[in-house]
């Protein structure tokens, strides 16, 4: 997975403006800017105008894009069991690795309940890794993403 998925995940969430994705992933809006070219050319997603008076584009899933997020979705969940049996199993290193790799995608499960937001944080400062995620970015977490599980 990569920040393409992320940012499909975060569309189909209705996430649909690059500035609020860039932030949401803590990416730079030019990188956000270039997974949504790279999305659109792959016909995952669509551009649309919203608006009469004041013009804003916004961004949706094409079928395939359902499907692909459906897909990631799946891959998120074994991801999530892996990050609760890597904490119930005191693996720190395999945690860590976990944490790393999945960066973008943390705020995401939360969002689409995968991980639930205390054990979540309570795992981060078990494991010392509070600083890699500052207090400001959880309650993003948390603030920012509306958790209605509706799809």
């Amino acid at each position: 997975m990569d920040l393409e998925d992320a940012v499909l995940l975060a569309i189909a969430k209705g996430l649909n403006d690059p500035k609020r994705i860039a932030k949401k992933l803590n990416v730079r809006i030019e990188d956000i800017k270039f997974a949504i070219d790279s999305l659109e050319a792959k016909g995952l997603i669509v551009r649309k105008t919203k608006g009469l008076i004041f013009k804003k584009e916004i961004y949706e899933l094409t079928k395939e894009g359902f499907e692909r997020v459906e897909r990631i979705r799946e891959e998120l969940r074994k991801v999530a069991d892996e990050f609760k049996t890597a904490y119930e199993s005191g693996d720190r290193e395999r945690l860590r690795m976990l944490y790393q790799d999945y960066y973008y995608f943390i705020p995401l499960m939360v969002t689409f309940g995968l991980l639930d937001l205390i054990w979540l944080s309570t795992l981060l400062s078990d494991f010392n890794m509070v600083g890699d995620l500052s207090d400001t970015e959880l309650d993003d977490i948390d603030a920012d993403f509306d958790f209605d599980m509706e799809f």
